[in-house]
């Protein structure tokens, strides 16, 4: 069976990104790897950014990583963080030489969901001694907008690896990370919800998934 043509052309439009910054990829080389032409391509996306726009499910979101939320804040972004490694050209082709599109803020997202998550874990569980991370949001003038700060100056360490990853290595970013988590007490809670099910540690019911 063959796949819908704007999947291809979502499709199309990662593969050309694995060795070609988005700036300089045309319609016409979208539409050549999708193996469709221009006229095809506009019948579905105004522009390759809204072509982008639609890609974002299929390369960033949480469905990517079919574990993560069962997974421990830090070892969520070590796999993120792993991802990001074995496909370093293409993130560095949609995130550093990617002048006007933010996919950055895609990034930012799947980042603030896994924190988000963690403080709705917290709250389920009742616990008196709050994480040093979940006081921070809860004592916020804006506690969601705390969230999503914190979730973008994580994703500011994975784009500077990705901008310089010859001199900064996994490894490091992930010495980092685990540093930081163990800090602000993110996996010292998390490992108290361990017996939770992935329901409720997540906060919300399958349903909503």
């Amino acid at each position: 069976m063959t796949q819908p043509t704007d999947h291809a052309i979502e499709r199309a439009l990662i593969e050309v990104m694995r060795h070609k910054p988005f700036e300089k990829i045309t319609v016409d080389d979208i539409a050549q790897n999708a193996g469709i032409d221009r006229s095809t391509f506009y019948r579905y996306f105004h522009n390759k950014y809204e072509a982008l726009s639609a890609s974002m499910p299929i390369l960033i979101t949480p469905e990517m990583f079919a574990e993560l939320d069962r997974m421990r804040p830090s070892s969520r972004l070590d796999s993120i963080i792993w991802w990001v490694a074995d496909n370093r050209k293409l993130m560095r082709n949609l995130l550093v030489e990617n002048q006007q599109f933010s996919s950055y803020q895609e990034l930012v997202r799947v980042v603030t969901k896994i924190l988000g998550d963690f403080n709705n874990a917290v709250t389920a569980a009742n616990s008196e001694q709050l994480p040093p991370i979940v006081a921070l949001i809860r004592e916020a003038p804006n506690p969601k907008r705390m969230v999503h700060f914190a979730a973008a100056m994580l994703v500011s360490v994975l784009t500077d690896y990705i901008g310089n990853d010859v001199e900064i290595q996994a490894e490091d970013v992930i010495t980092d990370l685990h540093y930081l988590f163990d800090r602000l007490g993110l996996d010292d809670a998390s490992g108290h919800f361990g017996n939770m099910s992935p329901d409720a540690y997540l906060g919300r019911a399958t349903a909503n998934d």
